[in-house]
């Protein structure tokens, strides 16, 4: 009968141990050492994601404030009014008019 804990830890009463528990000891704990380090491998992925998205580095920063910046300033016409659509595009009813 496997145990979780290696046999030099829990040490069986007479007749208990068998010739391969040491074998299920470590396959158990090193299964538990993998599963762990999954759990830790995905953690720090999760977390270098979000702080990514909360904290982006400057050249990053910057290139979405250009972005930003940019799809205002098509938004707008000569006035400074917004506008629902770029001052190059046609308007929707383009084809109506002859």
């Amino acid at each position: 009968m496997p145990t979780a804990f290696a046999v030099f830890l829990q040490r069986p009463q007479a007749g208990a141990h068998a010739v391969d528990t040491a074998a299920m000891d470590w396959f158990v704990l090193f299964t538990l050492c993998t599963l762990f380090f999954l759990i830790g491998c995905l953690a720090t992925a999760a977390w270098h994601i979000w702080r990514r998205t909360t904290r982006p580095r400057p050249h990053e920063q910057l290139l979405k404030e250009l972005a930003e910046t940019d799809a205002d300033t098509l938004l707008r016409d000569d006035h400074g009014r917004e506008t629902r659509s770029a001052s190059w595009e046609k308007p929707s009813d383009w084809w109506r008019n002859p």
